[in-house]
């Protein structure tokens, strides 16, 4: 009896030690990451610019004070268009642009640049 008792106990550790050895499965397949999407200026109204990024769509004023710069040059607000990637740097009021980064929409593969 103490053999038949020893026996089974010995399989049952043997079973619980070697089950995971043989329980990983297949891994997963990693999900790439999303690429990143630079913001983009959707419109410009006047003295406000409307930026869009994947999630979220906000409005910006313009004030004497922003610092616009396009292709890394000083301009003004005239000189933004709706489709540059933009990068917007706020101060104290959330609302308010204090400097404007602005570069021209990058060109899709397989397009000419006009």
């Amino acid at each position: 009896m103490k053999k038949i008792r020893f026996a089974f106990v010995s399989v049952l550790i043997v079973l619980i030690v070697a089950g995971p050895a043989f329980g990983g499965g297949k891994k997963k397949k990693a999900t790439p990451a999303p690429a990143y999407q630079q913001p983009v200026i959707s419109s410009v109204k006047g003295n406000a610019i409307t930026v869009s990024d994947t999630k979220t769509t906000r409005a910006f004023t313009i004030t004497q004070f922003t610092e616009i710069n396009v292709n890394g040059q000083r301009a003004n607000a005239a000189d933004l268009k709706p489709g540059m990637t933009v990068n917007v740097i706020i101060g104290l009021d959330p609302s308010h642009a204090s400097r404007i980064n602005a570069a021209d929409a990058p060109v899709a593969r397989g397009q000419k640049k006009k």
